[in-house]
């Protein structure tokens, strides 16, 4: 004959512990009674139509309703008991971390930003300029400074001359090219100094949440990379610190895409770039490709560039009568950047009308898309366009005219 078991206290429902302790004290109780309980008492129910339980230790006491003082004591001891449970159960943000510390796994520091420096000079006949290290540039509102790693020296009869630089501070650092014009302490015969190339490197510190993810990443794979998911998780968070956009592709033999119903086995393509969709440094690909030798197996990895597939998008919109239209125009292109954004790794999403249309109207200030009754709805992109898995969309650029 089975028994009542004693509590489980791992369970996380008070009212079944409160329902084993009812009936522990209030002995046992007709199939009725139960059925008219609320559903975590069905375990009790089974219980009874196996056969009675231990003896109770009040048997007089049968009245086992939400009403009865015994009752609302137990299960009061039941949610007190549940949530002790769950609080022996917790493991502390303190102990994860010196847990994760004996795989030699800690918070990581912001890193800093890097980019490469184009000095003009105009010096006179048969002289070389020396653009010292440590030459400090800047933007022109001052906030981002860059410090030249090595001294430059252009000899005549040379103009110019480039130069790798960092950020002095470390951080995440997105700058368009041309942005660093500024010297902070002027040079003889350098005229100007820029920065050909867009600045996207550096990254922020750490978060201790994203150090207990990336450790429980670790622990899963540890060095031994079998899956698709470990080798992206191998190139993003220890080579790219967490800073990027990582996509496998098994079986496709050296970032051929051309036919995908042919399978290479032991080849796998991986689609690397910065979070905003540009290609990494040929330092970060030997980087990974160096990660990717703890593959297990016959496994050959091959690092690739993303696959865009540029479009635009033309519409005439009406807005609503009391609202700012340029504010308007501005928030309809932010949500059609925001839901196209590189860093959200759509990779094979179709460029599809419906959901453009759907960001517009669903717009705040926005009526309605004024559309030509013999053409379009926006007038581009004019058909659907599917994607390839490998493919990425990229918005160019969004022309709305506001119409009456």
């Amino acid at each position: 004959m089975p028994l009542l078991q004693p509590p489980d206290l791992d369970i996380r429902n008070e009212e079944l512990l409160a329902a084993l302790a009812i009936a522990r004290v209030s002995g046992p109780r007709t199939v009725e009674r139960i059925d008219s309980q609320i559903t975590a008492l069905r375990y009790e129910r089974e219980l009874t139509l196996a056969g009675t339980s231990l003896p109770p230790l009040c048997p007089e006491l049968t009245n086992s309703n939400p009403s009865s003082p015994h009752t609302v004591l137990l299960e009061v001891m039941g949610w007190l008991l549940a949530q002790q449970a769950r609080n022996i159960n917790q493991l502390p943000v303190r102990d994860q971390i010196e847990f994760h510390r004996l795989f030699g796994i800690e918070q990581r520091e912001a890193t800093k930003a890097t980019t490469t420096l184009l000095f003009t000079t105009t010096p006179p006949v048969d002289t070389d300029v020396v653009i010292p290290a440590g030459t400090l540039v800047k933007t022109a509102d001052g906030s981002l400074i860059f410090e030249t790693d090595e001294e430059l020296i252009v000899s005549y009869p040379e103009t110019e001359g480039s130069v790798g630089a960092t950020c002095t501070a470390g951080g995440r650092v997105l700058l368009s090219s041309a942005t660093l014009v500024v010297l902070e302490d002027p040079i003889a015969f350098v005229s100007a100094v820029t920065n050909d190339a867009p600045v996207d490197s550096g990254t922020d510190a750490e978060t201790v949440e994203q150090a207990l993810a990336r450790a429980l990443n670790y622990q899963r794979h540890g060095e031994r990379l079998v899956s698709a998911r470990d080798v992206e998780d191998a190139a993003l968070e220890d080579v790219m610190l967490g800073s990027g956009i990582v996509k496998a592709f098994p079986f496709v033999k050296a970032g051929d895409f051309s036919d995908l119903t042919h399978l290479h086995a032991g080849h796998t393509t991986l689609v690397v770039m910065t979070p905003t969709g540009n290609p990494v440094t040929t330092e970060v690909k030997a980087a990974i490709a160096a990660a990717m030798e703890q593959a297990i197996g016959s496994q050959r990895i091959y690092v690739v560039d993303p696959i865009f597939v540029d479009f635009s998008i033309e519409a005439d919109i009406k807005v609503e009568s009391i609202a700012p239209q340029l504010a308007i125009v501005a928030a309809v292109k932010k949500n059609l950047a925001d839901f196209y954004a590189t860093r959200k790794g759509n990779f094979g999403r179709a460029i599809l009308r419906s959901e453009i249309i759907a960001i517009i109207e669903g717009t705040p200030g926005v009526d309605r898309i004024v559309s030509d009754e013999d053409g379009p709805i926006v007038g581009t992109p004019a058909a659907d366009v599917v994607l390839a898995p490998f493919e990425l969309p990229r918005l160019n650029t969004v022309t709305l005219n506001v119409v009456a």
